[in-house]
């Protein structure tokens, strides 16, 4: 009877996650993973910039990352490179959480700027900061092996040796 109270007690208090990792993608090695990425590179945070509010999304935070490439293994970013991340929600999508300062394994993937509104809900939206329907990079963190460099060492081993980004001007 105990241990009913108990499982029932748990099940309430522990909240659900939208995000799960399919069996093939918690078994895949960092470098199987980048398949479906537009870029994946390491870097340094260099600038993290809160953009404007919208009360549409009840106090969630975007953010325009700019990071200094040290290098790359997939895409051709150039020596710094801008990702477009928001804090964490049910959909998925965050990581606005990087630090400036600090050193990352960054996954992202290319998505047209827009407003996602599902039902009659508003998730979130860039059409106020940039022009619908460009190009913007945003942070993969669902089931991806990125994270502050230090924690991630095995996954940037399993990538091997990156490429240089050229150097500019």
């Amino acid at each position: 009877r105990r241990l009913v109270r108990l499982s029932f007690m748990l099940s309430v208090a522990v909240p659900g996650f939208c995000c799960t990792c399919v069996t093939t993608e918690l078994n895949s090695d960092a470098r199987t993973l980048m398949s479906g990425q537009s870029v994946v590179f390491r870097g340094t945070v260099l600038d993290r910039k809160t953009q404007p509010p919208r009360p549409e999304m009840k106090g969630r935070g975007r953010y325009a990352i700019t990071f200094r490439v040290d290098e790359y293994w997939k895409g051709s970013p150039g020596q710094t490179i801008i990702i477009y991340g928001l804090d964490s929600g049910p959909d998925c999508m965050g990581d606005g959480g990087y630090k400036v300062g600090k050193n990352y394994l960054v996954y992202a993937y290319e998505q047209d700027v827009k407003d996602v509104i599902m039902g009659k809900i508003f998730w979130y939206g860039w059409t106020d900061v940039l022009p619908e329907g460009t190009k913007m990079l945003v942070p993969n963190t669902a089931c991806m092996p990125g994270g502050e460099s230090s924690a991630v060492r095995k996954a940037i081993q399993q990538l091997g040796k990156g490429c240089i980004p050229a150097k500019t001007g």
